[in-house]
């Protein structure tokens, strides 16, 4: 304590910087109690509540919400359902969006529209373009099914219904998603390589290495912060996912499509079971943060040995 104070009567202005930067800090401070870590306690408490109607009049019933999930075959679809969506879909955005990057990184004429298409998928609202995809592929009036019958591919008399089958609904919901998301990877992962310096490159061709030795020696390595970061920012959203599917199949056919976010919408919003839909959620919160912590042990520890 006694060195701390004789350090701070030879450092006022280190000090007064100190107050200043959590002074600024603590708009954000405040704003992420509010709207992170309170909806999250008041989330996990409902979740040991039983009863009542939005919220209003429930009673303490410890883990009842819980062992409920157990026996309760929708919520495993719908966990099997996330947890497979956000595999696969993460997986491509990652795989296609750098690719994009570091194709849009090289050095031709004309790169400047290819940055610029890169945002428009990103740029088009999620649920606007899961509706215009749900026009796109209707069984009966869709744009796809117009040009197979046009071409003839397809008999008019039996058009394909695309989301009346479970399979091809899911097919077609990875498909948006790793269309509408690769794009944000591919910013990010581009605004990555623009921060390697080129004399590292320059180094590596006079030692005589390869482009491909370049891109697995030099380029991945380097890129590995921002892919780790991207990784966890799309896990999230993957795994929290609405929007995307609400409005292109709400769940159906059936509960074939439906995921945990759309299962805790039902709960909450339809049926009013704050208690049942906060587990759910807790449920949810729980899975995204193991995989969290299981990207960043996987991909940062390596970097640190």
């Amino acid at each position: 304590m006694l060195i701390r104070a004789a350090r701070a009567r030879k450092n006022p202005i280190r000090g007064s910087e100190e107050r200043l930067a959590w002074f600024m800090l603590a708009p954000v401070l405040v704003a992420l109690i509010a709207l992170g870590i309170y909806p999250a306690l008041n989330t996990l408490w409902l979740s040991f509540q039983q009863g009542g109607f939005f919220g209003v009049g429930t009673t303490f019933a410890g883990l009842a919400e819980y062992t409920r999930l157990f026996h309760d075959s929708q919520f495993w679809g719908a966990l099997g359902f996330s947890l497979l969506f956000s595999l696969i879909t993460v997986a491509g955005q990652m795989l296609f969006g750098t690719a994009l990057a570091l194709f849009a990184n090289l050095n031709f004429a004309g790169r400047w529209l290819v940055r610029a298409a890169i945002i428009f998928p990103w740029a088009i609202p999620t649920s606007t373009n899961s509706v215009i995809w749900a026009y796109m592929f209707n069984d009966q009036y869709g744009l796809v099914n117009s040009l197979l019958i046009h071409l003839g591919l397809m008999n008019p008399a039996h058009p394909l219904n695309w989301l009346g089958s479970g399979q091809l609904a899911t097919a077609l919901i990875y498909i948006m998603a790793i269309w509408k998301a690769n794009s944000l990877v591919a910013l990010l992962a581009l605004a990555g390589l623009q921060s390697i310096p080129g004399e590292v490159y320059e180094a590596a061709r006079v030692d005589g290495a390869s482009p491909w030795q370049a891109l697995w020696a030099i380029t991945l390595p380097l890129l590995r912060a921002t892919l780790v970061v991207t990784l966890i920012l799309r896990t999230i959203e993957s795994l929290q996912a609405f929007d995307l599917i609400s409005a292109f199949t709400n769940g159906a056919p059936g509960n074939a499509t439906q995921n945990l976010g759309l299962y805790i919408y039902v709960q909450i919003q339809q049926f009013g079971d704050f208690p049942y839909g906060s587990s759910i959620a807790t449920i949810l919160m729980i899975t995204t943060m193991f995989f969290i912590v299981l990207y960043l042990r996987a991909l940062y520890r390596p970097a640190l040995k």
